[in-house]
């Protein structure tokens, strides 16, 4: 939603702009009206109808090593985990962080705390934000990943919207 203070792009369900910190709970951005079945479900449902148990985060301290938290996420066929500490998310560690952060130009040995390779302070949505929020989220900021608060927490990857779109065309 753009705020109609500073015309800052903000996520949609933010409550106060990035930019200036504008009230934005007494605007709404108009929904585009369409036909299409697969718009219209991806504008109003919500991410809770869409995560399953496969979207359950597997969460891990910022001290352990890049080595063991590899090990888990193949053990667990995740392609991210969630860094937790004191119950307050710090970051995500996804295959994209291993590939440009323990492999990339500038190496991290992976017996080095997941906290060097991990990324800081990742956007969260909440369960009641539409899947068109996620995917606007994912977007905007480069993410193939969604952390979606809540007990049990989830990380909603693309593959899992792509699997929610072909069962909306079955």
């Amino acid at each position: 939603m753009n705020c109609p203070a500073c015309g800052s792009e903000n996520i949609p369900g933010v409550s106060v702009c990035d930019n200036c910190g504008t009230d934005l709970t007494f605007f709404e951005e108009p929904k585009p009206v369409t036909e299409s079945k697969i718009e219209k479900a991806i504008m109003k449902d919500k991410l809770s109808e869409i995560c399953g148990e496969k979207t359950i985060a597997i969460k891990v301290p910022p001290s352990m090593h890049i080595r063991e938290v590899i090990t888990i996420m193949i053990k667990n066929q995740k392609c991210s985990v969630v860094i937790m500490e004191d119950d307050q998310i710090k970051g995500i560690f996804t295959e994209r962080s291993l590939l440009k952060r323990v492999c990339g130009d500038s190496p991290i040995n992976v017996d080095r705390p997941v906290a060097e390779a991990m990324l800081w302070d990742p956007e969260i949505l909440a369960s009641s934000n539409s899947v068109a929020d996620a995917l606007h989220m994912m977007e905007a900021g480069g993410y193939t990943y969604a952390i979606i608060e809540g007990d049990p927490l989830r990380v909603l990857n693309i593959k899992n919207i792509l699997e929610y779109i072909i069962e909306l065309e079955l």
